[in-house]
C-alpha cells in the first residue's frame, strides 16, 4: 500500500464531512448537506481509477464503512445522518462502491461511470421528487415518485451517452437499457439500499451493454 494517495484522498474526504457539518450547523438542513457529500464523494471515487489501486480502494471503503457506521450509532455526524426518513444509505454508500470496485476495476471506464450514475442520478432524483408532486408509490421506509424515477433515467442516459461517445463504442441502446433499469432499480429500493446495489449493477451494465 502507497500511503501518500491513501492518507490523502482520507483527509479530503474527512475534509468535506468537516464542511458539511460546518454548513449544518450554519443553518442548511441535513438533507442538502447529506446530497453534498454524496455527490461529491462518488464524484471523487469516480477518478480513483487514475491514482488509487484495488487493494487501497478496498481499504478505504472497509474505513469508511467503519467511520459512518461508528457515526451513525453514536448519533454524530448529522450533515449526513439527521434525516428524517429510515436510511442506512450512508453506511452501505463505501460498501457499494467498494463492491463495484472489486468487480470492475479491470474495466476502469465501467467503474467510473458507475460512481457518477451513483453521484448524480441518485441525488437529482430525490431533489426533483421531492420539490414537484406527481405519481407517487409506497416503498419500504418512504416512497418513491415517477417524476423522481425520470430524472434518474434522464441524468443516468445522459451519463452513459456521454461514457459512449468518449469510449467510442457507439451503444447508444445499451446506454438507454441501462439507465431503463437502474431507474427501476432505484423505484423499487428502500433504506437507502440503492447505494449498495446500484454502484455494482450500474459498474456491470456499463461493461456489458455500454461496452465500456
Amino acid at each position: 500500500m502507497r500511503v501518500l494517495p491513501v492518507l490523502g484522498t482520507t483527509v479530503a474526504l474527512l475534509i468535506l464531512f468537516a464542511i458539511a457539518e460546518l454548513a449544518r450547523r450554519g443553518g442548511l438542513p441535513a438533507e442538502t448537506t447529506r446530497r453534498l457529500v454524496h455527490v461529491i464523494g462518488a464524484g471523487t471515487v469516480a477518478l480513483f481509477p487514475l491514482y488509487l489501486q484495488l487493494g487501497e480502494v478496498v481499504l478505504l471503503a472497509v474505513a469508511f464503512t467503519l467511520f459512518l457506521g461508528w457515526t451513525w450509532m453514536r448519533g454524530s455526524l448529522k450533515s449526513v445522518h439527521a434525516v428524517a426518513r429510515p436510511t442506512l444509505g450512508a453506511v452501505v454508500f463505501p460498501i457499494g462502491l467498494g463492491l463495484s470496485a472489486i468487480v470492475l476495476w479491470p474495466h476502469p471506464a465501467a467503474f467510473s461511470y458507475a460512481a457518477l450514475a451513483l453521484a448524480f442520478a441518485d441525488p437529482a432524483a430525490s431533489v426533483i421528487g421531492q420539490r414537484w408532486r406527481s405519481r407517487s408509490w409506497p416503498i419500504p421506509g418512504g416512497r418513491k415518485s415517477l417524476l423522481g424515477s425520470v430524472t434518474f433515467f434522464a441524468v443516468a442516459f445522459a451519463l452513459g451517452i456521454a461514457f459512449v461517445l468518449a469510449s467510442g463504442t457507439g451503444a447508444l441502446v445499451g446506454a438507454a437499457g441501462a439507465a431503463l433499469l437502474l431507474a427501476a432499480m432505484e423505484a423499487t429500493l428502500g433504506f437507502g439500499l440503492d447505494n449498495l446495489v446500484i454502484p455494482v449493477v450500474a459498474g456491470l451494465l456499463g461493461e456489458q451493454w455500454l461496452r465500456l
